[in-house]
């Protein structure tokens, strides 16, 4: 049987960053040529650039994020949008929800990885908490006390299992297709406009939204991100395109926020 994929990635251009879009897209071609593409654009000035790269590509949509909500969540949200409204979720076993930075760079087998293992909705990768380091016990006292997170958290009551679920590592995860609109119910009225009034916190609760659309069983489809050592690369300084690695996602950190010039 073909189990389709659909990527939805969130993406914005800025031309003083790299951009990973082709290689990424590429990427998914090769490896998954029945898979369908969207990418969700939010609000590059230069949009045009990568509008012109994909003029004669296939199965490849690029759409525009004009709602409140921006960043990663924003972009999610108007990708489903597009995928209900257009009657598309049975046409996908899973969907993709990634950072544009966040890239395919080895195939991961859908039946062996992901329907055989029961997995409903995981990470990439995850972080779990770890009061006996610093920056972890950081992240800890986000989740624990931020109320953009308790507030989603509180609303799938899952605030009092913390401990079991941790970072969904860069807002970027899998859904099959049976859990699209639970988890769109959950998050489709958050507005984020700042990455550290909102992104980041995202990334806390995501990792409790696949915890509780997984059955109460926290998943990553790849490694623990604690450190470069247990990650397999250094993701501030990785070279996506041409180190050897065994991920089957890769992820090269820019830091771009609502500040970041064009």
């Amino acid at each position: 049987m073909n189990y389709k994929l659909c990527f939805i990635i969130a993406h914005r251009y800025n031309i003083n960053y790299k951009s990973y879009i082709k290689y990424y897209v590429d990427n998914i071609q090769k490896f998954y040529p029945d898979s369908f593409i969207l990418i969700v654009d939010n609000n590059s000035p230069c949009l045009e650039d990568i509008e012109n790269i994909f003029q004669e590509y296939i199965n490849l949509k690029i759409i525009i994020n004009n709602s409140k909500c921006k960043f990663e969540i924003g972009a999610y949200n108007e990708g489903i949008r597009y995928i209900q409204n257009n009657n598309l979720l049975n046409n996908f076993e899973y969907f993709i929800f990634s950072q544009d930075n966040f890239v395919l760079k080895n195939k991961f087998e859908i039946k062996k990885d992901l329907l055989e293992k029961n997995i409903l909705a995981c990470s990439f990768n995850h972080i779990k908490y770890d009061n006996t380091d610093k920056m972890n016990s950081i992240c800890w006292h986000i989740l624990k006390n931020d109320p953009i997170c308790t507030n989603i958290l509180e609303k799938i009551n899952c605030l009092n299992k913390i401990d079991e679920f941790g970072i969904a590592w860069c807002n970027s995860f899998i859904l099959h297709k049976t859990k699209i609109n639970n988890y769109y119910d959950i998050v489709k009225n958050e507005i984020i406009t700042e990455r550290f009034k909102g992104s980041i916190q995202s990334e806390r609760y995501l990792s409790g939204i696949c915890y509780y659309l997984n059955n109460n069983k926290y998943i990553s489809l790849c490694k623990n991100a604690c450190n470069p050592q247990i990650l397999g690369y250094d993701c501030w300084k990785v070279d996506i395109e041409n180190d050897i690695l065994d991920n089957f996602f890769v992820k090269r950190v820019q830091q771009k926020n609502e500040k970041t010039k064009d």
